[in-house]
């Protein structure tokens, strides 16, 4: 294969993989603004008048909704990374009788169904009262945020050298110190990619939120789930609520897409 026919084929399979991967965005963004019939119209309507009737229809709920989706989304983020930091440090830095076997009971918590934990959690939720509340939301939502958190972070914990810390151990600092003013700093590329992945899990989790939540603590994918009735599927709506939901994590993308880009590649290359 000649120099100049590689680079080509190269630009070709690329634009394949980006257009593959962009059509359902454009899809749900263009049937947001179809009319219904427009929507399930067969053959299919290239050509249409856009419309804001489904935006003007779900703009009385998405509000309350939106905001219970990032309220939750980011309590269980916090708490992850409260937890989650000190969690991690430990099991790579301090000798912790078995602490392989800590980790691997971790990452189990995190591959089992979400059945097995659903109806525990409802039936203890009832006792409390935490059924339909954003802190009970965010709390089960770490079924699945910390233990996902936990191993992101020791990988990140584990490419920083060690030597860095015990010099920080000769000028007196203990451990906490070496946690917060030299381990944390160093891996800021790394807390905001677990951030921003874990954000993005809870923004798309539904099966916990469906079942513990009725109105007040409603989150988006589950008003989705109710443009879904018997006779009818609201494709306009669903649409719009995708729409309008992807804005804040595209420009939060764009924001932080050097951390992420480091992050990604956090301990690939060493000197």
């Amino acid at each position: 294969m000649s120099s100049k026919v590689k680079p080509i084929l190269v630009y070709i399979f690329t634009a394949i993989i980006i257009i593959y991967s962009l059509f359902p965005v454009v899809w749900f963004i263009e049937s947001s603004f179809r009319t219904h019939e427009q929507n399930v119209s067969i053959p299919p309507v290239w050509i249409f008048k856009p419309t804001l009737d489904a935006y003007h229809r779900i703009m009385s709920d998405f509000t309350k909704v939106f905001l219970n989706s990032y309220l939750i989304a980011t309590m269980a983020v916090m708490l992850s990374l409260i937890i989650g930091i000190p969690a991690a440090y430990a099991l790579v830095r301090m000798q912790i009788k078995r602490a392989r076997d800590i980790e691997i009971w971790i990452l189990s918590m995190r591959m089992a169904p979400a059945f097995a934990f659903i109806v525990p959690f409802y039936l203890f939720y009832m006792r409390l009262n935490l059924l339909d509340t954003h802190i009970g939301v965010a709390l089960v939502y770490l079924t699945f945020t910390l233990p996902f958190t936990i191993w992101l972070l020791e990988g990140f914990i584990k490419d920083i050298p060690i030597e860095v810390e015990e010099s920080a151990e000769i000028d007196g600092c203990s451990r906490i110190q070496i946690l917060f003013r030299i381990t944390l700093p160093l891996m800021v590329p790394g807390l905001i990619v677990v951030a921003i992945l874990t954000y993005v899990a809870c923004l798309n989790e539904f099966l916990f939120a469906y079942i513990l939540t009725r109105e007040n603590a409603l989150t988006i994918p589950v008003a989705i789930a109710t443009k879904v009735s018997f006779m009818n599927i609201d494709w306009e709506a669903m649409c719009a609520y995708a729409t309008l939901t992807i804005i804040p994590i595209i420009f939060l993308s764009i924001i932080v897409r050097n951390y992420i880009a480091r992050g990604l590649t956090f301990g690939a290359i060493k000197g």
